[in-house]
């Protein structure tokens, strides 16, 4: 099963670009990648020029030397998978919506707006109609769940990796 996501930019108009992303569209994958390595509106434009998405990664762009493919055994590691250009799809484009309608987007658990301000606020399906900042609430996040938040991790805490994560950090302090 996979988190299901949109990642758009507000445009002067007052209207959203926005592409789907098949999979971890929550906070603590896709939002923390948004912050780290999505910072300005080319590299943002740039991935959305790819269209939708199956995986978020650090980069938009695959190295032209090496294969890269939507097939497992051909994706470069670290590098966004796109339905068009990696698996030839059609009509996958970004699509111009209105804020109204990334609302009343059930389907979708979280989407994330890059704002005229150059920040990331986002929706989840649990607080309707509220655009919430990325970096505040990931902080709150991970001060609830005891810990710092550990640089270039993107992912989901299971109880294990959790534990060991706190005794790690832990460790570190001592």
């Amino acid at each position: 099963m996979s988190t299901r996501s949109l990642i758009t930019i507000e445009n002067e108009d007052g209207t959203y670009r926005a592409i789907y992303c098949h999979c971890d569209g929550y906070l603590t994958h896709n939002g923390a990648m948004l912050i780290d390595h999505y910072k300005d509106r080319n590299k943002v434009q740039e991935l959305l020029n790819l269209g939708d998405i199956s995986v978020l990664a650090p980069n938009v762009n695959p190295d032209p030397n090496k294969p890269h493919s939507f097939d497992y055994n051909e994706r470069q590691e670290g590098v966004v998978v796109a339905y068009h250009r990696d698996r030839g799809e059609e009509n996958v484009n970004a699509k111009v919506v209105s804020l109204d309608e990334l609302f009343e987007n059930t389907w979708i658990e979280f989407f994330y707006v890059f704002d005229l301000n150059g920040e990331w606020k986002y929706y989840d399906d649990y607080h309707p109609y509220e655009l919430k900042d990325v970096r505040k609430e990931l902080e709150s996040e991970y001060k609830e769940l005891g810990i710092k938040r550990p640089k270039n991790f993107y992912g989901y805490w299971t109880e294990s990796a959790l534990k060991e994560e706190k005794q790690k950090q832990q460790m570190e302090q001592e």
